[in-house]
Formats: structure tokens, C-alpha cells, sequence
């Protein structure tokens, strides 16, 4: 960039250049020094290249503000940090990231020739990782390559130094170098006019920079393999086994649709037979099954480090670790909420009073595939009054008697299960009973599922365990009301009153909040819809009723008191379901509220959310 200079100062002096930085891509990088905390940060800067557009202030914000969302929800130990500061000054727009200290893979494969496969795949997988987070928010990277990818001097951790693509207000600029005839880790769909770009194009690029941390050589450019054949991997290094050989020229098929689509299925390749690795004196090492599942089960632990401003916790202080396949536990701050009505004088209701309150929880994430996750909140250990007190507006007496439960800790799904993440589940291998595929009357990915009845959630569940390894199932019907309380005792974990600024029920009915009839669809809501309650947990009140393990009894007298499951033995009793629904009155909101429906029955105001038990 022409106009550079050390000593500049950026945002107001906030920012200073001390030197500009060589990387490839859109924009020029600068090193600069954060003067708020003498830290060293990376600065990217562009053009205004849209200035004179028709529209052109409004094309801006809209840049702004998906770069901004990306920064924010896109973060993983494997992806540069990324501030969610946009500036504009003078004629350029500049973002601000974290400054990395170490050399990237191409130089490390310069000057150290090609690295073992083992320790390769390692590396990919983790870069991989990131990469799931970006498709995740439905962003494609498009220019991974070594020369992206940063071994960090402290830590040795590979880190993926630009968002490539993703960034659209950065990808819409002029590229610096349009050299794409020689580009080796492009994919034929990235080189074509109005190629399709897809999770897959991400894989190719992640395969051939794979093959060059194994060979030490450049592919052979999509553009050019019409013409000259890619060499296989192995021919180049003949410690590379058949296995790694063939999974490596699938992640580079030229037809994008032979390719893999995500990356679950680029890196099942690897660990679908035993690799074999053959030491420069022809004595072969084998890599076994076990050791492979351990650097995927490894590595998927990386791919499920996503969400707002999370720190890992090095001791969870609830939590006794097994010994094999246990999560990583990270810590995450939110705002719940409490509300109260402000009378006026003679009792009249003046308003609603809204009290934020800032908390901290413990969670992991459940990567299953096809840059879908599944957020798992802890819910601690302790004990709870179950059922309503005999002064609760709308109680019923099967909400009776009201009794102390206690519960050791599980974990429960942020949300109820949506739409996007039960197609994903579905598609997995029939285990008891077939399942549609996108059953929901309401269509939306963020949407909860419903038209689901008792036993498809129980199918649902068993192939989520077997694809993960981990118990997962429908929550008792105790666990349900004590992670919807929140250790709260009112009728609503946030208060005595609900309004539909708080949850999506129907307020027309029983003449009820008329002023504010249109204030939603008749339909359900995305589940992120509304706040949070103090565990940290999304849309317990209305949206879907959700249903639980329980057989439904008209009383709490044989119920257990420990947390666990009421069965009878009829054999198509009636399941319990909780929280009411987007069709029904706010009375069947409440936390203790209970519905029964057979297990059969689906209905588009039925979805369910599930619960993770770790066995110490």
C-alpha cells in the first residue's frame, strides 16, 4: 500500500503502524500497537471500492455489520480473534485482529521439509475445526492454504490467520494478486465464472494444503489438471499408506459432487481403516484404529469451540472427568432477566420493569456434522421444590402435592432441538424406527421442530448417542422443571407475570393483553428468540411444548424424589410434555405446568430438547 507509514495513527490515535505485514488475499495488513495496552495487534485495511455505487452507504452498513457478526460468533483456539471493531478513516475501512508470532506452514515446509502424516492430519484437523465454525454461520472461507496458516511460536497450535472469504466486506475488494492460473489449493468451482461454492470447497483447499504439509511438493492446479494429471500423494512420500493416499485425492476430486460435502465426512476417511505409515528403512509403524479415533475425538473437541466471548475453564468445580470421551468444558457469561409490574396509584398497572442480570455458566458443544452443533449447558447439582403452591394463579392438582426432589448434575440443550439440527440427526442410520426427515408444519432452520411425536424423539436421541458416544436422552420430567426454574420459586423463571416480550404464547386468548394481540405470528419463533434463564437456557416458556421421559400420572404421589423417570406399565400410556406453546394461553406457560399426549401423537405445538448424562 502506497500510503502506509510507520507512526500513523489510526481511530482517533488509538491505533499506531509499526510495520506492514506480507500476507496474500484481499487488503493489506499492518502490525500496529493497541496505545490503550501497549498490545501489539493486526490491522487489515481496503479500499472503499463501492464509494461512487448506487446505494453505496447502505451496501456499507450491511458489510459492517456481518463482518461484525462474524467476529463475534465465530471464534475457536484454531481461527485468529477477530475484534468486532470496524473503522472507517479517510478512504479505507480497517479491522482490527489478534497479533500472531510464528511462521506460517509454507515457510515451516521450506525450511523443515514435510512433516510426518500423523502429525499432519493433526494439524488439518484442527485448522478444520475452525473452518466448521465459519460454515457453521454459513460463511465459506475459499483461500485456505499454507500460507495461512500460522504455527504460533508459544503454544506451536496451528492458526488459521485470515478469514479468507467470510468476511464479504473484504472479499468484495480487488484482489492484490489474481494469479489463480497458478493457484494449487483453489477448487475447480472457485476458478469457474459462476461456480457453486459450498462446504466442500473448503475441503478441497484443506486436502491439498494436506497434501503439500505431507510431500513437501505443490498440487497440480485444478486449472491445469485437465491437461497434467495430479500425482498421488504417496508416489511423491511411500510413507504415506493407501488409505491416507485415497482420502486425501477425494478431498481433491474435481467434480465438486464426488468430493466430500463436510468436513465430518472429508475426515471420516481417515479412520475408516487402519493407516499405515512405512519409516524411511521399510519397517512399517501402524497407526490403529484407536489411536486414529482418539486425534479425531481430539479434534472434534476443537470443532466445538464456537460462541460469544467464552474463556476455557481448567477446573470445572461440579465435574468429575471419566477417563475417555469427555467433552471440553468451557465457561460463557449471559444476561438473564427478571420483570415486575410498576403500579400507579389505585393499582393501576403503569408498565413493565425489566432487571438484567449478568451470569456465568459452564457448557460444551456437541459438533454432529455437517457444520452443525448442539450447545450443552451444565445444570449443577441440587434440590428444588417440584409442583405449584396452592396460591399459584392456574394451577391445576395434578401439579400437587409439592415436593422436594433432589438431582445430581446433567447437561441439557441450550435449545429445544431445531429444525436444522434434526435434519442433520436424521439422516443418521436407522436404529429402532424410520423418522421424516424435515416433519415441521412451520419451516425455518432456527426454528424448533415439531409435527415429532414421543417415539420419534426417542429415536432421535439413540442415533445421536451412537454417533457421539454419550448418553443422550429426553430429560425426566423433574429435570425439566428444575432447569426451567433456574432455582426460581415464581410461576415464570423471570417473575410472577408474563407478556409476549418474554416468551411466545397466545395472548388473545381469555381476552388476554388485547392491546398487544399483533405482537406475534401465530406460529412458532426462532428459539434464541428471547432471553435467557439463569442456567443459561432458551424458550422454556411457550414456542413448543417439549416432551420428557415420564409417563404422565394425575398426581405426584408415586413420583420419584431423586430426578429420575416415572414409567407405568401400561404400554401406550400418555407422556408428559412441559412449557406450553405458541397456541395456548400463558396459564400453560408456567414452570409447573404439565400436558400428557400419547406417545404417538405429533402435532405442530410438540418439540422436544434433550439431556446428556456424563458417567463418572
Amino acid at each position: 500500500m502506497s500510503n502506509w507509514k510507520k507512526g500513523k495513527q489510526l481511530n482517533n490515535g488509538e491505533y499506531v503502524i509499526e510495520s506492514i505485514l506480507p500476507r496474500s488475499g484481499t487488503g493489506f495488513y499492518y502490525r500496529a500497537k493497541d496505545t490503550k495496552n501497549s498490545q501489539l495487534v493486526t490491522i487489515k485495511a481496503i479500499d472503499i471500492f463501492w464509494r461512487e455505487q448506487e446505494n453505496g452507504e447502505v451496501l456499507a452498513q450491511k458489510l459492517i455489520q456481518q463482518a461484525q457478526q462474524i467476529a463475534n460468533n465465530c471464534q475457536n483456539p484454531n481461527l485468529i480473534n477477530l475484534y468486532p471493531q470496524v473503522f472507517l478513516e479517510g478512504k479505507k475501512f480497517y479491522m482490527v485482529m489478534d497479533y500472531l508470532e510464528g511462521i506460517d506452514l509454507a515457510t515451516h515446509v521450506d525450511h523443515k521439509g514435510k512433516f510426518e502424516p500423523e502429525e499432519a492430519l493433526k494439524l488439518i484437523m484442527k485448522i478444520g475445526s475452525a473452518i466448521n465454525v465459519l460454515h457453521q454461520n454459513k460463511s465459506i472461507h475459499q483461500e485456505i492454504k499454507p500460507q495461512n496458516i500460522i504455527l504460533d511460536q508459544n503454544s506451536q497450535e496451528p492458526i488459521l490467520s485470515d478469514y479468507g472469504s467470510a468476511i464479504k466486506l473484504f472479499a468484495l475488494a480487488p484482489r492484490k494478486n489474481q494469479n489463480t492460473m497458478t493457484d494449487s489449493f483453489s477448487s475447480p468451482e472457485q476458478l469457474q465464472k459462476n461456480g457453486k461454492i459450498r462446504p466442500c470447497t473448503d475441503i478441497y483447499s484443506l486436502a491439498a494444503t494436506l497434501y503439500v504439509l505431507v510431500t513437501a511438493q505443490l498440487p497440480t492446479s485444478a486449472k491445469f489438471r485437465e491437461y497434467k494429471d495430479l500425482i498421488p500423494p504417496q508416489q511423491l512420500n511411500p510413507a504415506i499408506s493407501d488409505n491416507f493416499n485415497q482420502a486425501i485425492l477425494k478431498g481433491m476430486e474435481l467434480n465438486s459432487e464426488k468430493r466430500p460435502q463436510y468436513l465430518r465426512d472429508f475426515f471420516q476417511l481417515f479412520k475408516e481403516n487402519s493407516v499405515t505409515i512405512n519409516n524411511n528403512t521399510a519397517q512399517q509403524k501402524k497407526i490403529s484404529k484407536e489411536k486414529l479415533s482418539a486425534i479425531l475425538s481430539q479434534v472434534v473437541t476443537n470443532e466445538e469451540t464456537i460462541v460469544q466471548n467464552i474463556s476455557p475453564i481448567t477446573a470445572p468445580p461440579t465435574i468429575i472427568k471419566p477417563k475417555t470421551n469427555y467433552p471440553n468444558i468451557e465457561e460463557f457469561t449471559f444476561e438473564t432477566v427478571t420483570i415486575e409490574q410498576e403500579k400507579k396509584l389505585f393499582g393501576l398497572m403503569s408498565s413493565i420493569k425489566k432487571n438484567l442480570i449478568t451470569k456465568t455458566g459452564q457448557f460444551f458443544i456437541e459438533y454432529i456434522g455437517e457444520g452443525v452443533n448442539l450447545d450443552m449447558i451444565l445444570i449443577p447439582s441440587g434440590s428444588f421444590m417440584m409442583g405449584s403452591n396452592s396460591n399459584e394463579n392456574g394451577r391445576d392438582k395434578d401439579e400437587n402435592p409439592q415436593h422436594l426432589v433432589k438431582l445430581n448434575s446433567f447437561y441439557m440443550s441450550k435449545y429445544p432441538i431445531t429444525q436444522l439440527q434434526w435434519r442433520t440427526v436424521s439422516s443418521f442410520s436407522k436404529i429402532s424406527r424410520p423418522i421424516k426427515n424435515n416433519p415441521s408444519f412451520y419451516k425455518g432452520d432456527n426454528l424448533p421442530v415439531e409435527k415429532v411425536s414421543w417415539l420419534d424423539a426417542q429415536e432421535f436421541c439413540k442415533r445421536l448417542s451412537k454417533y457421539t458416544g454419550r448418553n443422550y436422552r429426553l430429560p425426566t420430567e423433574s429435570e425439566w422443571e428444575y432447569a426451567c426454574r433456574g432455582n426460581t420459586n415464581t410461576p415464570f423463571f423471570f417473575g410472577e407475570t408474563i407478556t409476549p416480550d418474554f416468551a411466545n404464547y397466545n395472548n388473545t386468548q381469555n381476552n388476554e393483553n388485547k392491546k398487544n394481540a399483533s405482537k406475534l405470528d401465530k406460529k412458532t419463533t426462532p428459539v434464541d428468540n428471547f432471553y435467557p434463564n439463569p442456567f443459561g437456557l432458551y424458550d422454556f416458556h411457550g414456542n413448543v411444548w417439549e416432551w420428557c421421559e415420564d409417563n404422565y400420572a394425575t398426581n405426584y404421589i408415586h413420583k420419584p424424589k431423586n430426578g429420575s423417570a416415572f414409567y407405568a406399565s401400561a404400554l401406550n400410556q400418555h407422556r408428559v410434555v412441559r412449557g406450553g406453546s405458541w397456541s395456548l394461553s400463558s396459564e400453560y406457560c408456567r414452570s409447573a405446568k404439565r400436558g400428557n399426549y400419547a406417545p404417538d401423537s405429533n402435532y405442530n405445538f410438540i418439540g422436544f430438547r434433550v439431556v446428556c448424562v456424563m458417567d463418572s
